[in-house]
């Protein structure tokens, strides 16, 4: 994919350029944005910007944890996106070299929002310098997980219209772990993001700005509302599981009681049973005629006794 290139003219329009040429000399700030780079445009940041090997190492081969490092010309920070397919963390990374500033991904930013017309509506007669921008790409990193945090905390108000119907206990906690699972994932990367952006305020060597410092703050408010509902879903997650283990528990208590009734009520009739059961020639009654109608009367009252005994009880 070509490089995108974006850049700020004397007169403090935002223009696109269709390469590098046609930048005009005196602009006041140039964005170069990578965006599923080829070998040979990768290697511009070698030949062209002269950026550290190890960052361009963690660039290029890795996706590395949020940070921001500083270097003698320049500072390299990374950040990170959520991959809609499986919320795994995809790497924007920003280098920040005077009036430059390079930015290398696999993701469109563009899916992001118009950040052309963020950067002009709230730098609309300064010079712009590559912190500025990269606040509004950071902005828009962030309030993209939104839409991830959003659909998760739905899925948990919902759970218990979308289960109510449900007899199988299995589908409904199968849900309860898909939703976690989700979460846990989204934590993975809010998280380290949510550590950048506390490091990026005590660096006041790269905030310099009190506009800077606010729009960090801005950011800051909506990670840190991220993460509390996150965290709210987590506690209603752990709630319906632990509302799911006593349900069961309950269920299976009362199955006991009830198979532990019928083992007392079946043992004095096996007992009897078991008596008349053995080979012996001189047992009472055993020639009889009406031997086996009163052992069959006895069992009967017998667990009669026992069922009207266990109901005066209210253990069934």
């Amino acid at each position: 994919m070509p490089i995108s290139i974006h850049y700020q003219t004397a007169s403090k329009e935002w223009k696109q350029a269709e390469s590098d040429a046609t930048v005009p000399s005196d602009a006041l700030f140039i964005w170069y944005d990578f965006v599923q780079a080829s070998t040979e445009e990768s290697e511009l940041l070698t030949t062209q910007f002269h950026f550290d090997p190890l960052a361009i190492e963690d660039t290029i081969k890795t996706v590395s944890r949020p940070k921001l490092k500083e270097y003698p010309e320049y500072h390299f920070l990374v950040c990170h996106l959520v991959n809609a397919d499986d919320y795994r963390a995809r790497a924007v990374n920003l280098f920040m070299k005077d009036h430059i500033l390079v930015t290398y991904h696999q993701d469109d930013l563009n899916k992001l929002g118009t950040i052309g017309e963020e950067i002009q509506k709230r730098y609309p007669s300064q010079p712009l310098t590559p912190a500025d921008v990269a606040f509004v790409i950071l902005d828009f990193i962030v309030d993209s997980y939104f839409e991830y945090v959003y659909h998760v905390e739905d899925e948990v108000f919902s759970f218990e219209d979308r289960h109510v119907n449900d007899t199988a206990d299995n589908k409904l906690m199968e849900d309860v772990f898909q939703i976690r699972a989700v979460m846990i994932k989204l934590k993975r990367v809010i998280l380290p993001m949510q550590e950048l952006i506390q490091h990026l305020k005590d660096e006041t060597a790269f905030t310099k700005t009190k506009k800077q410092q606010l729009y960090l703050h801005h950011i800051e408010d909506h990670i840190i509302k991220q993460m509390n509902i996150i965290k709210s879903a987590q506690e209603m997650t752990s709630d319906i599981r632990d509302n799911y283990d006593s349900l069961s528990s309950y269920r299976l208590n009362n199955v006991m009681k009830i198979l532990t009734l019928v083992s007392v009520i079946f043992l004095p009739l096996t007992l009897i049973t078991g008596i008349y059961g053995m080979n012996f020639s001189h047992m009472p009654e055993l020639q009889w005629d009406y031997g086996y109608v009163a052992v069959l009367v006895v069992m009967l009252l017998i667990s009669m006794g026992l069922i009207i005994y266990f109901k005066l009880k209210k253990w069934f």
